[in-house]
């Protein structure tokens, strides 16, 4: 009895503080409860990471200057540092500066702007007539390379515009004319980072058109930790235009891409007192506004939760919060309905691997993988290997299987199989361990009936976690997890049938 009181007593008061938190969160900060009541906004957080060199620390981000002018731009997260924007005939720099520091730094500005706002790549009027273009100086046959493929774009290019597709289509162009591999090859060697953008560049000024690169960021919150896209920005004798090199006959769409930096000079300035600096973008599609964040990040630890958090350290948990949702499905599938499988975890990570693949792909690669894994597992069981050797051995042969995999689908045009590495190797190995001994003392039968309820409840798992709503609470409203834990206390007390053994004891109830 003592102990029913404490587990009642313990649900409600993680339902109490659960439900609690997540009221005070919507009804006070105003952070939308339904996932319908949300403001989408782009999110994008810069990240200059760089190692600090024991001395004093100065560094320049330069900002973009359609979301300043919009307000929607603020420093986040980094510590103990003094900052300022810089702002030079609206043109913003972000500036960080501290006293010595030493190992690796992390400075961090974001900026927010709604879906579907400008990319900040329209074409902007010139007030000023620009200099004319550097014309680069390319000594012998290389410069009249140069000057050939300049001289043939032109005569089939009727302004800057066409110039720009013409000349790039073929700088991309995997059968470009000797012309311009000679003059690619060259820029290559000088130019390791961007060397089609130098050239690029260099073609046009040979052209009379003055050119100046620029920087922008994908709009994809699949893809975290993104390396600044490269882009152009030139004159076409009115307006200052920018494109991507990389898709040349595209024009910067909002939706897609969004121009971080424009007008020349660089993205980041050299770090003062520190080696190595480079910028990141994380990009997220978030719901709460720019004050209610604010907000959030002035309350207490237990409310503001992971929102304080910077937003490349934030996208981390965009699947840890899914792991306890999975959890939860397993506990139910298996107390409640009676469907065996094999451990707790592994159904609820082969949940999370579907999330980033085709559940029907997914299932016919962990069923390839599984197959071959136990065979090869059948073949240790004759050398007598003890326990951990053996689990090790698994481990190899899972890890070189699945490279093999990648490697096979890759060569024939498959490329769900290069996903192939989601799936958790060492829980892998643990289930052909599993699936091997309960196939020599259970039968293959039940070896394979559990697999296959491993795989079913995989799947239930992938369908719940995939509810955009569900996601949303789990992601910005972490605190109702403990809601979820008292319901999964709750099933754990639970002694009763089973709905499967009700259909198995169906002719007893009868009798």
């Amino acid at each position: 009895m003592k102990a029913q009181a404490k587990l009642l007593l313990a649900v409600g008061l993680l339902i109490a503080v659960g439900g609690g938190m997540a009221a005070y969160k919507s009804v006070k900060l105003g952070v939308p409860f339904w996932q319908g009541d949300r403001v989408d906004e782009w999110l994008i957080e810069a990240r200059v990471s760089f190692l600090a060199t024991g001395r004093d620390v100065k560094a320049r981000l330069a900002l973009p200057t359609i979301a300043m002018e919009r307000g929607g731009g603020q420093e986040s997260g980094s510590l103990d540092y003094s900052f300022s924007v810089e702002d030079n005939k609206g043109e913003f720099t972000a500036f960080w500066s501290s006293g010595p520091r030493e190992e690796g730094q992390a400075l961090y500005y974001r900026v927010r702007f709604k879906e579907g706002l400008d990319s900040g790549g329209e074409p902007k009027p010139a007030y000023e007539k620009p200099n004319p273009p550097d014309v680069p100086r390319l000594p012998g046959s290389l410069g009249a390379a140069a000057n050939s493929i300049v001289t043939k774009a032109k005569n089939i290019s009727a302004d800057p515009d066409s110039l720009f597709v013409t000349l790039f289509k073929q700088i991309n162009s995997a059968e470009a004319s000797q012309e311009y591999l000679i003059v690619k090859r060259h820029y290559e060697k000088e130019d390791s980072a961007n060397p089609e953008i130098a050239m690029g560049i260099d073609l046009l000024g040979l052209a009379g058109v003055t050119a100046r690169p620029a920087y922008g960021v994908r709009l994809s919150d699949q893809n975290s930790g993104q390396a600044p896209v490269p882009l152009i920005e030139y004159y076409d004798g009115a307006f200052w235009k920018v494109r991507d090199p990389a898709e040349p006959t595209k024009i910067p769409d909002g939706r897609e891409l969004f121009v971080w930096h424009r007008g020349g000079g660089a993205l980041l300035d050299d770090v003062t007192g520190g080696e190595n600096s480079r910028v990141t973008f994380t990009v997220v599609k978030d719901r709460i506004p720019l004050a209610t964040l604010t907000d959030l990040r002035d309350s207490p630890l237990l409310v503001s939760t992971i929102l304080a958090l910077p937003v490349s350290e934030r996208a981390v948990f965009r699947y840890i919060v899914l792991i306890p949702l999975g959890a939860f499905v397993v506990v139910l599938l298996r107390n409640i309905v009676g469907i065996s499988t094999l451990g707790t975890f592994m159904p609820v990570l082969l949940a999370l691997a579907l999330l980033e693949i085709k559940p029907l792909t997914g299932i016919i690669m962990f069923s390839i993988l599984v197959g071959a894994g136990l065979w090869f597992r059948f073949l240790l069981s004759r050398m007598n290997l003890l326990v951990v050797p053996r689990v090790a051995a698994c481990v190899v042969i899972v890890t070189l299987l699945m490279m093999l995999m990648s490697v096979v689908s890759y060569q024939l045009g498959i490329d769900a199989g290069i996903k192939i590495t989601l799936f958790p190797m060492i829980i892998i190995a643990w289930t052909l361990e599993r699936m091997s001994l309960i196939w020599e003392e259970e039968g293959k039968r039940n070896a394979i009936t559990q697999v296959a309820g491993s795989v079913f409840v995989a799947v239930c798992a992938y369908h719940f976690m995939k509810i955009s709503q569900i996601q949303y609470w789990a992601f910005y409203f972490p605190e109702m997890l403990l809601i979820l834990l008292a319901g999964i206390l709750l099933i754990g007390r639970y002694t009763g049938y089973r709905l499967s053994e009700l259909i198995r004891f169906k002719s007893f109830s009868n009798a």
